[in-house]
C-alpha cells in the first residue's frame, strides 16, 4: 500500500452534496487553480464529456487542461504532460472496457507510479471502481464485461472495493447475491464518496459498508 497515496472516489460529482467533498479534494491537491490531466473510459472525439467536465472543475477552481484519447496513439511527451498534473481525473463509464484499455496500453502502471510520487487521483464511478483491489463490483451496477479485457484485477490502492450510485431502496435479489461475493464492499449513493490520504479515509455523505446477508447496509463508522 502507498503510504503517501491520495485519492478521491466519487460515486458521482454532479451532486451539490458534493461540495463539502470537492473542498476537501482541492485542499488534497494543495495547490491554487491546479491542473488536471482527464482520462476517459472510452473515446469522446467531440470532447462533449471533456467540456462538461472542464466546467464543472473550472466552478470549484481548478482547470482540467489534458486530454488522452484510448481510440488514438499518444506520444511520450503527451503521456508525460498528463503525469505532470498535479491531479488526474479517471471518468465514469464501462468499468471492463475502461480497464481493458488501460491494461492494454499499459497504463496501469503509470498511474500506480503517479501515485507513489504524491500525484492526486480522482475516480468517479468507474473510474473509482478502477482504484480498488479488482473490478467486480462493476457487475453491481450493470456493467457488461469486454472481451478483451485480460483480468479483472483493478489498480489495488485501497483495500476496499466500491458500490457507486447505491440507493438501498432498489437493491435487487441478484445484486445481493452478487455484493456476497466480494470482500470489504463499501456503498456509496450519489452525493457521497471516500477521500484518502495517506493512512486516512474520511467518508463524505452517506457511505456504507454492505452487509448482504442483512439485505441492506450498515453504517461505517469512522
Amino acid at each position: 500500500m502507498y503510504p503517501y497515496r491520495k485519492l478521491a472516489l466519487y460515486s458521482d460529482q454532479d451532486f451539490p452534496a458534493n461540495e463539502e467533498m470537492d473542498a476537501r479534494l482541492l485542499r488534497l491537491i494543495g495547490r491554487p487553480q491546479p491542473k488536471i490531466g482527464y482520462i476517459p473510459a472510452t473515446s469522446d472525439p467531440e470532447r462533449i464529456y471533456f467540456r462538461r467536465k472542464a466546467d464543472y472543475y473550472a466552478g470549484i477552481g481548478a482547470n482540467l487542461v489534458v486530454y488522452v484519447d484510448p481510440s488514438q496513439d499518444t506520444s511520450d511527451a503527451e503521456w508525460s504532460t498528463l503525469l505532470s498534473c498535479d491531479a488526474i481525473h479517471l471518468s465514469g463509464g464501462n468499468t471492463f472496457s475502461f480497464l481493458s484499455w488501460l491494461q492494454r496500453r499499459s497504463v496501469l502502471p503509470l498511474l500506480t507510479r503517479y501515485v507513489s510520487e504524491g500525484g492526486v487521483l480522482i475516480g468517479v464511478s468507474a473510474g473509482a471502481i478502477l482504484m480498488t483491489p479488482s473490478v467486480d463490483s462493476a457487475l453491481l451496477c450493470g456493467d457488461v464485461r469486454d472481451e478483451q479485457l485480460m483480468d479483472d484485477a483493478g489498480l489495488g490502492l485501497v483495500d476496499f472495493h466500491f458500490w457507486p450510485h447505491f440507493n438501498s431502496e432498489s437493491v435487487t435479489g441478484d445484486q445481493s447475491k452478487l455484493s456476497s461475493t466480494i470482500q470489504d464492499l463499501y456503498a456509496c449513493p450519489d452525493g457521497s464518496g471516500i477521500v484518502i490520504d495517506g493512512k486516512e479515509v474520511e467518508l463524505f455523505g452517506q457511505v456504507h459498508r454492505y452487509a448482504s446477508e442483512a439485505i441492506r447496509p450498515t453504517p461505517l463508522e469512522d
